[in-house]
């Protein structure tokens, strides 16, 4: 297994503000796991590529609070602000080339392939 890997300080302090306020808990209730640290996790699961079940749980905690983490984050578009930040940072950075873009696809014939519909010509 890779080693984990963590999210560095500066980039947590720029993307820490984008992360939903916790929910009351003024009623009791469990306490909340970190914010970083599920990130991390999350990160773990895109840079290996495991499944979430695969995380391991003495570095991350268990793998359904990271998913639902991962599920809230995701309704509340939590993602596209990321990386909208991410792009900020980078270009402020690195610099990004804007006026040049490229785009790639592949197109894949059906397996069972189909009726091919032509026009007739008479």
């Amino acid at each position: 297994m890779s080693t984990p890997r963590q999210v560095p300080e500066e980039l947590w302090n720029e993307l820490e503000p984008l992360v939903p306020a916790p929910p009351s808990h003024a009623q009791g209730g469990r306490h909340r796991a970190n914010d970083r640290t599920l990130l991390d996790g999350m990160l773990h699961v895109l840079w290996t590529g495991c499944p979430w079940r695969a995380l391991p749980r003495e570095v991350y905690g268990p793998w359904q609070t990271v998913y639902d983490r991962f599920a809230e984050w995701k309704r509340a578009g939590v993602f596209e602000q990321i990386w909208a930040r991410c792009l900020h940072l980078y270009d402020g950075k690195q610099g990004i080339a804007w006026e040049w873009q490229s785009a790639d696809g592949t197109f894949v014939r059906a397996p069972t392939g189909g009726k091919r519909r032509r026009a007739q010509s008479h």
